[in-house]
């Protein structure tokens, strides 16, 4: 009887075992297939936005990719947003795409938050639009984005995120992206779900720096800034005194629509910063009296004062 030989010893690979690679292979092709998928939906639906006849389909296709968006496809939609209100050569696509980054950050808060510095940055960029359609929409977007990510005290870093952006665009020599940047820092303030005193105290002697520029040109927007802050209670009281000067000098200005805002802008000190503004008030109403002629100070201006 012949010997058999030494039977091998290697182990068998199950079934399981040995399909988990064309498993794995199969769902990352499947996945990647969805993602190409997805990319083009929402190019298409960003295409309708320019013709009239299929804007408002494709704002509604829009928003429901993104209340049925997966986390993960959040930068990709990010992305084709940015590139929309961007390159497109219509303000209507613009406009649309651009709201479109609140709507996402509004239903994808936490996985936006990680692209909050490129998104606001992106809107700031878009300021230079020349369409004011278009930088209304970079207001109102700010606004959105400040009433879903500042909530409160602790939040300096994120106040800063929002800031830098705006004040770097305040310092272009160009008086429609100055405008449209001190009209977004205005919503900053005014949007933001609990107010960051202390983050917003500091934007005073930044706000001083520009009223007193010579350069700059969208002084009429930057005081309603300074009377948002009031309102909110977040003018320091070692600020009080330089803003009121700066204040001063634009109700002494050439620019009727800066005067107007600067006697708007005393009028809201008067009613939420009172107590801070009683020591200033004579010297206040002096400049008020001085431009009664103008048509600038009204009776209401000059009645809120009489009473500090």
């Amino acid at each position: 009887m012949g010997s058999q030989g030494p039977k091998s010893t290697k182990p068998k690979k199950t079934p399981n075992q040995a399909t988990q690679p064309i498993s794995r292979s199969s769902s990352s092709l499947s996945s990647h297939l969805a993602m190409v998928e997805l990319k083009q939906r929402i190019l298409n639906s960003l295409s309708k936005l320019s013709d009239r006849d299929t804007h408002q389909i494709a704002i509604e296709e829009l928003e429901q990719i993104i209340q049925s968006l997966s986390n993960d496809a959040v930068p990709m939609l990010l992305n084709s947003l940015f590139d929309a209100s961007s390159s497109d050569p219509k303000p209507a696509v613009k406009k649309e795409s651009l709201r479109l980054l609140g709507v996402l950050s509004a239903s994808h808060p936490d996985s936006t938050a990680t692209h909050l510095v490129k998104i606001v940055a992106h809107v700031a960029k878009r300021l230079r639009d020349n369409d004011p359609g278009v930088r209304d929409a970079c207001r109102d977007t700010v606004g959105s984005l400040s009433g879903i990510y500042i909530k409160g005290e602790g939040e300096n870093g994120v106040v800063s995120l929002f800031v830098k952006p705006l004040f770097e665009a305040m310092g272009e020599n160009n008086k429609g992206v100055q405008v449209g940047a001190a009209m977004c820092l205005g919503r900053v303030v005014e949007c933001a779900k609990s107010t960051p005193i202390s983050a917003f105290q500091k934007l005073c002697p930044r706000l001083c720096k520009y009223l007193n520029s010579p350069n700059f040109m969208a002084k009429s927007a930057l005081l309603s800034v300074v009377a948002s802050l009031s309102q909110a209670g977040a003018i320091a009281p070692q600020s009080l005194e330089p803003l009121l000067q700066s204040i001063h000098e634009c109700l002494a200005g050439a620019d009727w629509a800066t005067r107007k805002a600067a006697a708007d802008t005393l009028t809201a000190l008067a009613l939420h910063s009172s107590d801070l503004i009683k020591d200033g008030a004579a010297a206040t109403l002096s400049v008020l009296e001085a431009s009664r002629f103008d048509k600038v100070p009204s009776e209401d201006h000059l009645s809120h004062l009489h009473f500090l």
